[in-house]
C-alpha cells in the first residue's frame, strides 16, 4: 500500500537523546536489552529499556558519534524514559540528556545521495563531514540523518515516517503504552534488539523468563483496511468469532493513509489468532480491517 517519497522526511515526533561521560557505556550496558558492546561508529543497534518486570519504557535506536552514544525514542515519551534511566546513574560518571543542537531528517528513495549509499554499503552507521547516517533496511532502504545544520522547512510530514516504521514492523511505543509490554510483544527479538548472553540488566529475569519459558503469548501485528475514525491508542480492537464480536489487544499506533480512509493500526495480539480474522474500530461497525 506504500508509495516510497522522494522527498525528505520530518522527525519531529522523534527526540535523540545523548548518553555521555566516562561510565556510560557500563552504565547502559545494565540498563538496556541488547549488548552494547556491539555498538560502533560503524554499527548502531535496537535495544529496549525496561523496567524492573521486563516492561518496556521504550524501544531504542542507539549509535555512536564521536566520543559520545546517542538514542532515538518517540518524542511523547522522551521526557519520562530519560527519568527512569537517570534513576540509578547518582554514582556513575554520565550525563543524560535530551539533544537541542543536532536536528534529524528522514531520507528515502531519491532523497538518499549516492555518496551516502556508498559510504553505508557495508555497515549501517556512519559519521563523515560531521553528519552521522543511519541506515535501515525495512520497508525498503531508509537513512535516518543526523546533523548540526538547519533542517529545510518543506519537508513531509513525520506520518510519512510513521507510516514506514509500522510497514517495517518497528514497535511505536508512545506514552499511552509505557510500561505495559515485554519486548518480545513488540517483535523486538527479530531486530536483535535483545542479548540473551550478556548478564544481568534491569528487568532481565522476566525478559529471560519470557523467551526460555514461554511467559509471553503476544506479538506484534499490522492490520489495515477502511474506516473513518482512527480507533485510541492503548485501547482494544474487536475481532469477528462466528456471528459474535469479542474485544482483544493493544493498540500501538494508528494511521490515515489517504482521503479513501484507508487505514493501518499497529497492534499486539495473542499469537495464533486465525489469519482470516475480520477486525473492527470498536464503536465504529462500519470499519473493516484484517491482517496486512
Amino acid at each position: 500500500m506504500s508509495n516510497y517519497f522522494c522527498n525528505s522526511i520530518s522527525l519531529a515526533d522523534w527526540q535523540l537523546v545523548k548518553v555521555s561521560g566516562d561510565d556510560s557505556q557500563k552504565y547502559l550496558q545494565g540498563q538496556i536489552t541488547n549488548d552494547i558492546n556491539k555498538l560502533s561508529e560503524q554499527s548502531a543497534i535496537f535495544a529496549a529499556h525496561c523496567d524492573a518486570k521486563g516492561r518496556m519504557w521504550s524501544n531504542l535506536l542507539i549509535f555512536k558519534r564521536g566520543l559520545d552514544i546517542y538514542y532515538i525514542v518517540r518524542k511523547s515519551v522522551a521526557e519520562k524514559q530519560i527519568e527512569e534511566l537517570k534513576k540509578y546513574a547518582i554514582f556513575s560518571k554520565i550525563t543524560i540528556e535530551s539533544v537541542q543542537d543536532l536536528n534529524m531528517v528522514g531520507l528515502v528513495s531519491n532523497a538518499i545521495p549516492s555518496k551516502v549509499i556508498s559510504l553505508l554499503k557495508d555497515k549501517n552507521c556512519i559519521t563523515n563531514n560531521n553528519i552521522t547516517y543511519i541506515k535501515l533496511p525495512l520497508p525498503e532502504t531508509r537513512i535516518i540523518m543526523i546533523t548540526p545544520e538547519p533542517i529545510v522547512d518543506d519537508l513531509l510530514p513525520c506520518n510519512k515516517w510513521l507510516q514506514l516504521d509500522l510497514e517495517a514492523g518497528y514497535a511505536v511505543i508512545d506514552i499511552a503504552n509505557i510500561e505495559s509490554l515485554l519486548p518480545q510483544a513488540s517483535n523486538l527479538q527479530y531486530f536483535d534488539a535483545i542479548s540473551f548472553d550478556k548478564g544481568c540488566y534491569c528487568g532481565q529475569e522476566m525478559v529471560a523468563r519470557a523467551e526460555f519459558r514461554g511467559a509471553n503469548k503476544r506479538g506484534l501485528y499490522l492490520l489495515s483496511g477502511k474506516s473513518e475514525a482512527l480507533p485510541i491508542i492503548g485501547d482494544t480492537i474487536e475481532y469477528q468469532i462466528n456471528d459474535h464480536w469479542r474485544e482483544s489487544g493493544q493498540i500501538l499506533a494508528a494511521l490515515k493513509l489517504n482521503k479513501d480512509n484507508d487505514i493501518y493500526v499497529q497492534i499486539v495480539l495473542p499469537n495464533g489468532i486465525d489469519l482470516n480474522t475480520q477486525f473492527r474500530i470498536k464503536g465504529h461497525t462500519d470499519s473493516r480491517l484484517t491482517f496486512n
